[in-house]
C-alpha cells in the first residue's frame, strides 16, 4: 500500500472573474486568483476587502444591548460610582480590560480591573471573586471577553445590587445572563452586520460607543495597537471589521503613544521594525498570555495602563521572563509526553493521544497539546493531575470535532468547553483510562487513516512570468494574513536547482537558485538545512512557499520562502525496494506464464492521460487502474497528492493486489491472481506492461466494455529505461562476484550504498541498488553464494565454486529478463 505522509489540495473555484478583477482593479491574474480564493469574486468586494479606512468601521450602535451599556456607564461616570472591569486571563482578556479601563479613567470613570487567577480561579466570574469585589462598594460589573455563559454569578450580582453590563464574544447558549445590558454579536436577536470580532473588538466597539456619547474621540494610535494584538493572539478571522482593525493597528504600532506597546515591542527585540500579524502570533501574544499561563495576567493590564515608561519596561521584562520560564516548562513537558508516547501509546491504532502526569503545569499543557497534535496530526488531550482530579486541555486537527467528542464521553468528565478545534475539561484522576477507551471509540467512528493525513491548501501553480516585484507587492496589499486569511502558498513545479547553499548556524537554512523557462531567481528555506545534503545542483524540484520580496542593501528582487520540498524529480538510479520487491513478483508470476506473443498494440489518442485519470477518480466509483511504470506511478501519486484528502479517501494505491476497502484501486505491477474484476466498471490499461502477454492475458479474462487503454508510444522507452537500470549487465555482474572472491572472508557484510559507492567511483560505474540486490538473488539461485539480509545489510556466504563453466546469459531467469529488455530497444 502507498500512504502520504501529506497531501496538498489545491484551491478550486470558479475563476471565470479574473479578467474582469484584473482590468477594473488592476491587478495581476494571480492576485485576482488569491483574491477569488479568499471569497471575494466581484469588485465591490474586493474594493470592500482592500478599502481598510477607519471610516469602513462599523456604527458600535448596531450592537444590540449597545445602547443600555453606554446609558449605564455614562450614569455611572456621572454619579461617581465605583465600575469594576473583570476580565479574562489570556491576551484577549487582558487586551479587553486595558483598553476600556484606559478609556474609562479618560472619562474621569471611578474604575477598577480584576482578572482571575488560572490556576486558582479558572475562567470566567466566579463567587469567591464576586464577593471580594462587592467589598469594595462596586455598583456597577463590567465583563470583557467573558460573562456570557456565568448565569448563575451574574444572578449573584443581582442579588447584591450590583448592576451588570456583559461583553463578550464567545457563543451563545440558549439562556442570556440577567444584566442591564449583554453586547454579543453571536446574540441570536443581534443583527450587528460583523458576527467574528474578538473580545477586544466588543470592547473597542464599547468605546466606539462611549466616544460619540461623550463626544470624545477615541485616540486610534493608542487603542488600536492593543486592540490588534488581541485580535491576532485570539486567532478570530482576519476579514471584515478585524481585518480594519488589524491593518490599522500594525500601521500604528511603531508610533504609538502607548508606553506599554511600546516597552513591548523593545523587550521583544522589534523596536523599529515593522510588525506583522506573524510577530503578534508567534513574538508578543505568547509573552502577554505567559503572564496568565503562569497565574499574573495582571501584569499585561498594568503593562498598558501605565504612565511611566520605566515601569512599562519592567513590566515587559517580567512578562519576557515569565514566557522564558513558560518555555522552559514547555519543553520539559514536551520531553516528558514524547517518553510516554513511546511507552503508553500506540499511534498505529490509537487515534486520539490521551496522556496524563502529576508534574504538568496546567497553564502550559493547552500549547503543549498543540504541539504534540502538529506533530503527529492526531487529536491530543493532556491531563494535569492536581490529587483526585485533573485538568485537561485538548486540541484538535481539523477533521475531528473535540466538543463532539467529548460530549460523547461526558459521563466521564466533571465538566468541559470549548469548540471543535480546542476545548477544556476537568475529570476524576481514575477516570482517565476510561476515558482515554471512549474518545478512541468515538475516533474510530468519525476518523479513518486518511483523516490523519495533513492536508496543506495551495492557491495556485506559479508561472515564472508571475514570479515578479509588481505582483509580490500586489499580494501584501493583502495583509494582514491570519485565520480565514491566509498568506498566499503557491505551488513551484519542475525547476531545476542552478546553487545550493546552506546558511546561518549550524547549516541551519538552505538558499537555493532555481531555473525554469529561462528565469532564475532565489528561494530560502529557515530550518531546511538538511536537504543540502539530499539535494545536487540540477536537480529538478517542486517547492510549495510563499512570494516575498528580498531587499537587500538596496537591491530589491523577488524570493521564495520555502514551507515545503516535495516531489524532487525522479531519478531513476534509486527505485524505492517496495516498487522493486513487486516488480521480483510479477517477473516470478509471468517469466513462467507468459510465452511472447506478438500480436498488435493500440496506442491512445488522448494529449494528457494523467489528466483523464484524476477526473475519472474524482468524479466515477468502482474504477481500476493497472500501472506498470514507476515513473509512471511517481507522476500518477504526484498528480493526486495534489488533489487533497478527498481523492486520497476514496482511491487506494497498492501493489500487485487491490484494496476493496476504497471505491477506486489504483494497482501498481498487478498479478492477475490478486484481482478481482467484478468488483469495477472501469479498467483502464494506464501504460504498458514490461511483457506485452500481460497485457494480452488480463484483456482475455475482463469484459471488453469495461477496459480502456491508455498506451503510449513514450512507454516503451520508459519501460527500456526502468529494465536498463534494474537488470544487471553480465559485466556488472562479474565486477560484483569478483569483489566477493578478493574478500578475506568467505562471511562478508555488505552496506548496500556504501559498496555501491566504492564500487562505483573505483571502477566509474553506474551499479544501482535494483542491480545489485538483482544479481544478489541471481547468484543465489546459482548457489553461487548464500545470503540473509538484516537491517537492509547482506550477510552474504561465498560457497564453493562450480567446477563447469556457466554461461548466465542462458540460464532461465537472465535470459527471460534480457529479452524483455531486448523487446523494448
Amino acid at each position: 500500500m502507498i500512504r502520504f505522509d501529506k497531501v496538498y489540495k489545491l484551491y478550486d473555484k470558479d475563476y471565470s472573474q479574473i479578467d474582469t478583477l484584473c482590468g477594473k482593479l488592476d491587478i495581476s491574474p494571480l492576485t485576482a486568483k488569491v483574491l477569488i480564493n479568499r471569497g471575494f469574486n466581484t469588485i465591490e468586494s474586493c474594493e470592500d476587502f482592500l478599502n481598510t479606512d477607519l471610516k469602513n468601521l462599523n456604527d458600535p450602535f448596531l450592537l444590540k444591548g449597545m445602547e443600555e451599556a453606554v446609558e449605564r456607564i455614562s450614569k455611572a461616570i456621572e454619579s461617581g460610582e465605583k465600575i469594576c472591569i473583570y476580565g479574562d486571563y489570556d491576551a484577549d482578556g487582558v487586551t479587553s480590560t486595558s483598553i476600556l479601563y484606559i478609556f474609562l479613567k479618560k472619562l474621569g470613570a471611578n474604575c477598577f480591573y480584576y482578572l482571575p487567577n488560572r490556576l486558582k480561579e479558572g475562567y470566567g466570574l466566579n463567587i469567591e471573586a464576586i464577593d471580594n469585589i462587592a467589598k469594595l462598594n462596586t455598583s456597577l460589573f463590567i465583563t470583557v471577553d467573558c460573562g456570557i455563559t456565568n448565569i448563575c454569578e451574574v444572578d449573584y450580582l443581582n442579588e447584591k445590587e450590583i448592576d451588570v453590563i456583559v461583553t463578550d464574544h464567545h457563543q451563545c447558549i440558549d439562556t442570556l445572563p440577567k444584566a442591564v445590558s449583554v453586547i454579543n454579536p453571536n446574540r441570536v436577536d443581534c443583527s450587528y452586520p460583523f458576527k467574528m470580532l474578538a473580545g477586544v473588538g466588543v470592547a473597542f466597539k464599547l468605546i466606539q460607543g462611549l466616544s460619540k456619547k461623550f463626544g470624545i474621540g477615541v485616540d486610534y494610535e493608542e487603542i488600536l495597537p492593543i486592540v490588534t494584538i488581541g485580535t491576532v493572539a485570539d486567532v478570530v478571522p482576519l476579514v471584515g471589521e478585524n481585518r480594519i482593525i488589524v491593518k490599522n493597528g500594525l500601521n500604528f504600532m511603531k508610533s504609538t503613544a502607548n508606553l506599554g506597546v511600546r516597552a513591548l515591542l523593545e523587550v521583544a527585540g522589534l523596536k523599529d521594525k515593522n510588525i506583522s500579524s506573524y510577530h503578534i502570533g508567534f513574538v508578543l501574544g505568547p509573552r502577554l498570555n505567559a503572564g496568565g499561563r503562569l497565574g499574573v495576567a495582571t501584569i499585561g493590564v498594568k503593562m498598558f495602563t501605565t504612565d511611566d515608561y520605566n515601569e512599562a519596561l519592567s513590566l515587559a521584562e517580567y512578562l519576557d521572563e515569565e514566557n522564558r520560564k513558560r518555555q522552559e516548562i514547555e519543553e520539559e513537558i514536551l520531553k516528558d509526553v514524547e517518553k510516554l508516547i513511546e511507552k503508553e501509546i500506540d499511534l498505529g491504532k490509537e487515534k486520539v493521544i490521551v496522556l496524563a502526569s502529576d508534574k504538568w503545569h496546567s497553564g502550559v499543557i493547552g500549547i503543549c497539546a498543540s504541539k504534540i497534535t502538529d506533530k503527529y496530526f492526531k487529536p491530543s488531550i493532556l491531563f494535569s493531575i492536581e490529587g483526585d482530579v485533573a485538568r485537561g486541555s485538548a486540541r484538535s486537527i481539523p477533521t475531528f470535532d473535540i466538543h463532539n467528542g467529548l460530549s460523547r464521553c461526558s459521563d466521564v468528565l466533571e465538566k468541559f468547553g470549548g469548540h471543535k478545534q480546542a476545548a477544556g475539561m476537568l475529570i476524576k484522576t481514575e477516570n482517565i483510562n476510561e476515558f482515554r477507551k471512549k474518545i478512541n471509540v468515538v475516533a474510530d467512528e468519525f476518523l479513518d487513516d486518511d483523516d490523519l493525513i495533513p492536508e496543506i491548501s495551495i492557491d495556485s501553480e506559479l508561472e515564472s512570468r508571475d514570479i515578479d516585484i509588481k505582483t509580490i507587492s500586489e499580494l501584501k496589499k493583502l495583509e494582514p494574513f491570519g485565520m480565514n486569511n491566509p498568506s498566499p502558498q503557491f505551488i513551484y513545479r519542475t525547476a531545476k536547482i542552478k546553487n545550493i547553499r546552506q546558511m546561518g548556524k549550524d547549516n541551519s537554512h538552505l538558499k537555493l537558485l532555481l531555473e525554469k523557462d529561462g528565469f532564475a531567481f532565489d528561494t530560502i528555506g529557515f530550518n531546511f538545512g538538511d536537504y543540502g545534503n539530499i539535494l545536487s545542483n540540477e536537480d529538478e524540484v517542486n517547492i510549495v512557499g510563499n512570494l516575498d520580496i528580498n531587499d537587500y542593501m538596496g537591491n530589491v528582487s523577488p524570493q521564495l520562502i520555502i514551507r515545503e520540498i516535495n516531489w524532487v524529480k525522479y531519478d531513476i538510479s534509486k527505485i524505492d525496494d517496495e516498487y522493486y520487491s513487486a516488480f521480483k513478483k510479477y517477473l516470478n508470476k509471468n517469466s513462467l506464464n507468459f510465452e511472447q506473443d506478438k500480436k498488435d498494440i493500440n496506442f491512445t489518442d488522448k494529449s494528457n492521460r494523467l489528466d483523464y485519470i484524476i477526473e475519472l477518480l474524482k468524479k466515477h466509483e468502482n474504477v481500476l487502474v493497472l500501472v506498470y511504470n514507476y515513473i509512471n506511478i511517481s507522476n500518477v501519486c504526484e498528480a493526486i497528492q495534489l488533489e487533497g484528502r478527498d481523492v486520497i479517501k476514496k482511491t487506494s494505491i497498492s501493489y500487485n493486489i487491490d484494496d476493496n476497502n476504497k471505491v477506486n484501486s489504483i494497482v501498481v505491477l498487478p498479478i492477475l491472481a490478486d484481482i478481482d474484476f467484478k468488483n469495477y466498471e472501469k479498467v483502464i490499461f494506464y501504460d504498458l506492461s514490461f511483457d506485452t502477454n500481460n497485457f494480452l492475458y488480463f484483456r482475455d479474462k475482463i469484459e471488453e466494455t469495461k477496459i480502456e487503454t491508455l498506451f503510449y508510444k513514450d512507454d516503451i522507452a520508459a519501460n527500456q529505461e526502468i529494465l536498463l537500470n534494474m537488470l544487471p549487465t553480465v559485466d556488472e555482474m562479474r565486477i560484483i562476484y569478483k569483489s566477493f572472491l578478493t574478500a578475506k572472508s568467505e562471511n562478508i557484510k555488505i552496506e548496500p550504498y556504501v559498496y555501491l559507492k566504492s564500487i562505483n567511483e573505483r571502477l566509474g560505474k553506474k551499479i544501482t541498488k535494483s542491480k545489485l540486490d538483482m544479481t544478489m538473488e541471481l547468484f543465489k539461485d546459482l548457489n553461487f553464494i548464500d545470503f540473509t539480509l538484516k537491517d537492509n545489510n547482506y550477510y552474504v556466504k561465498i560457497l564453493e565454486v562450480p567446477n563447469e563453466k556457466i554461461d548466465i546469459l542462458e540460464t532461465p531467469k537472465v535470459k527471460y529478463l534480457h529479452s524483455l529488455k531486448n523487446s523494448c530497444m
